[in-house]
């Protein structure tokens, strides 16, 4: 069996100080064991971009990055993108930032799709006020943001959402996500084989917030083994510190939506430093 698949894609995008616009199309296609992928040049209508949203947002990020910060990795881009496979054709208009502040030797790692700032902002603020690592707090909370990146990595209850098409075209369907094969296909780009993915991870929610929990606001490496490094929040100290995952004591949802893996709604973790059944 032959399955053909085909992208086009216009972007506007802001990478450090230079604006990028791109119109691209690709295809690829699949039989069997074999997977091939070339550029195409047919053209289809596609929507234009706003260079201006997307420049003017870069430069509010800049304006809030100040001495003795700096920022080590800026990329803001919208998109409009469309789709079709074998008799299917769908479009989305993805917009992202993904952003690096640093104040050596800690930086934070931000990674959004929309243009909503005051994370960012927050976030901004507590790195000036960071103080010398510490052991992580007994119990600590992550802000949703740094949850939505951990959920994929943890095992507690937890659903795909529904959303219109996966890699194949296919509608994902509520699911709730378990150590058997994810039914739907997740392809990031075209030039890269499709693989079984959980789409649109959300946390069912279960047990008791402590508001009073220190925070971890920000991530300031990729997810580990194990353990997860953060920037926390705690009373007027903020610091650095290596939080490992042994525990979720409780778990809350929100309706923002994150682009990690194939997409995690915010999920606000209570994690513990003793083990738990999860």
């Amino acid at each position: 069996m032959t399955e053909t698949y085909r992208k086009w894609g216009r972007s506007v995008r802001r990478e450090g100080e230079h604006l990028v616009r791109v119109d691209e199309a690709g295809e690829a296609i699949e039989e069997g064991a074999v997977f091939r992928t070339r550029a195409i040049e047919e053209k289809i209508d596609l929507a234009t971009p706003d260079p201006e949203l997307v420049d003017a947002t870069a430069r509010e990020i800049r304006s809030m990055i100040q001495k003795p910060l700096m920022v080590e990795r800026l990329f803001v881009s919208e998109a409009a993108i469309a789709h079709s496979c074998e008799r299917t054709r769908w479009t989305e208009s993805p917009r992202r930032i993904h952003l690096s502040i640093a104040r050596p030797p800690i930086r934070a790692l931000i990674d959004v799709a929309q243009f909503q700032l005051d994370p960012l902002r927050k976030i901004a603020a507590a790195l000036i006020r960071a103080g010398d690592e510490r052991e992580p707090p007994r119990r600590i909370r992550l802000a949703e943001h740094v949850g939505a990146a951990l959920l994929p990595h943890i095992r507690v209850e937890k659903h795909q959402s529904a959303g219109a098409h996966d890699g194949y075209g296919r509608p994902i369907r509520e699911w709730r996500i378990t150590s058997d094969r994810p039914p739907n296909w997740f392809r990031p780009s075209y030039r890269i084989r499709p693989r079984r993915a959980w789409f649109h991870q959300r946390v069912d929610a279960f047990g008791e917030m402590d508001p009073d929990a220190p925070v971890a606001i920000a991530l300031l490496a990729p997810i580990g083994e194990g353990a997860i490094r953060v920037l926390c929040a705690e009373r007027n100290r903020v610091y650095p510190t290596t939080v490992p995952i042994r525990g979720v004591a409780a778990a809350r949802a929100s309706e923002t939506w994150y682009p990690y893996g194939a997409g995690a709604f915010g999920a606000e973790l209570m994690l513990v430093s003793t083990t738990l059944d999860g």
